[in-house]
């Protein structure tokens, strides 16, 4: 026998497999605030460039004076969020740029890291070594930079789905109604994933949800003039309904983006009924992973990934940084498939799309070979979409048949004891 496997410090030895696993967590959790470091810098340097901090900022400003948030002709800060989020920005705006720059990163990697470690911990079916949540916090950084370093808000509405899932799980059932609409008062779209997630606890979500979202639409009139603030929302649901809707921006990465990069025009009545069919398709998967899945945390991560998919591939506004929500699920994806022998090709293919290749700076490079590289992205979501359904429906399968396997077992014990 070789002596080193006798040794207790034998690189197989599971002491020895945590230890260096704390170790690469460690390190994981130094590399986001590295980035927390590098973007603190840049606050200071240069605070408005390749930022949305001063939209927001400067929308708060906006709130106390009266000033209509949403006149973006005028002000051109291009704010489309609720006069709730104007409201609760004014902690930062009344700081100076940089150092309210810095407290708003600090909070969003926070509270993202945060959520990402309870993924893992919470929702993500199967039991993760150390080692392996480290890979997926170093591999969710690479998609999450460029959002984070834009200021952007997509980390803290992540982060806030992530809580509403967990509280779910717990059956915290007002918690998951604020954490939700609170989402929804920093952008509209979290809206899909309550619905979704209402298909399943209609009862103890569907009221609850309601009232907070209500509730959460107070606070702005104890600040304003209620004929001021009634305006103010009052212009929020015209940006919202009106021309500026249909806009596209040269930003936006979606299936539109596909077809026009394709050359195929798509009317946007027909776009409107693509989205309406998709979310269909969306909230039958989820029902069905209800009946699929004995473990909650197999449904819990469907619908987050089914949430995911369905906002960035055809839902309103998704932009490149917007791709943000898909880092995480996609990391998880890359490394399941590797932990679990499962369609390596088509989650490796699906990351690759969605993270290096799917970044602007690679898109230019390749924009003179290929003009279609800004559908990258968006088409990046359809190998993740095919990957769950077959990863959960393989999952499924499994258990099925071990469990007939088990209770093939349990009858052939039985007859023997007869016999």
């Amino acid at each position: 026998m070789n002596q080193s496997s006798q040794n207790p410090l034998f690189f197989k030895s599971p002491l020895v497999e945590e230890s260096s696993g704390v170790i690469w967590l460690k390190r994981a959790l130094i590399l986001w605030a590295v980035l927390w470091i590098a973007v603190s810098i840049k606050f200071v340097v240069q605070p408005e460039n390749k930022s949305v901090y001063p939209c927001f900022a400067d929308s708060s400003i906006n709130w106390w004076a009266d000033r209509n948030l949403y006149d973006n002709e005028v002000y051109k800060t291009g704010f489309r969020y609720s006069p709730t989020f104007a409201v609760a920005f004014s902690t930062f705006a009344i700081l100076p740029a940089s150092l309210g720059g810095i407290l708003w990163t600090a909070l969003n990697i926070s509270l993202l890291v945060l959520a990402l470690r309870l993924l893992v911990k919470e929702i993500f079916p199967g039991n993760w070594t150390r080692f392996q949540e480290a890979s997926f916090l170093i591999l969710s950084l690479a998609g999450c930079t460029r959002a984070i370093w834009s200021a952007q808000s997509n980390s803290l509405v992540f982060a806030l789905a992530v809580f509403a899932v967990v509280s779910l799980k717990k059956e915290r059932w007002w918690v998951a109604a604020f954490l939700l609409a609170a989402a929804m008062h920093i952008k509209l779209w979290p809206v899909a994933l309550a619905l979704l997630l209402m298909a399943r606890f209609p009862w103890q979500l569907s009221a609850r949800f309601a009232a907070a979202g209500a509730l959460l639409a107070i606070p702005p009139f104890l600040t304003r003039p209620l004929p001021v603030v009634a305006q103010q929302y009052q212009n929020w649901y015209g940006l919202l309904t009106g021309p500026y809707r249909t806009l596209r921006q040269g930003g936006l990465r979606d299936a539109y983006t596909i077809a026009e990069q394709f050359g195929t025009y798509v009317d946007d009545r027909v776009y409107t009924l693509l989205q309406l069919g998709m979310a269909g398709l969306a909230l039958l998967w989820c029902l069905r992973l209800s009946k699929l899945s004995d473990f909650k945390q197999t449904y819990f991560t469907g619908v987050l990934t089914t949430w995911v998919c369905w906002q960035l591939l055809v839902g309103p506004g998704t932009e490149r940084l917007t791709f943000l929500l898909a880092a995480p699920i996609a990391s998880w994806a890359l490394i399941v498939s590797f932990k679990e022998h499962c369609h390596r090709m088509l989650a490796v293919v699906a990351w690759l799309m969605l993270i290096p290749l799917g970044t602007g700076g690679i898109e230019r490079l390749l924009l003179p070979l290929a003009a279609w590289s800004p559908a990258i992205l968006p088409l990046g979501i359809i190998p993740l979409m095919v990957w769950q359904v077959v990863y959960v429906e393989s999952r499924a399968s499994a258990n099925e048949l071990g469990a007939s396997q088990q209770e093939g077992s349990l009858v052939g014990q039985k007859t023997s004891w007869a016999a």
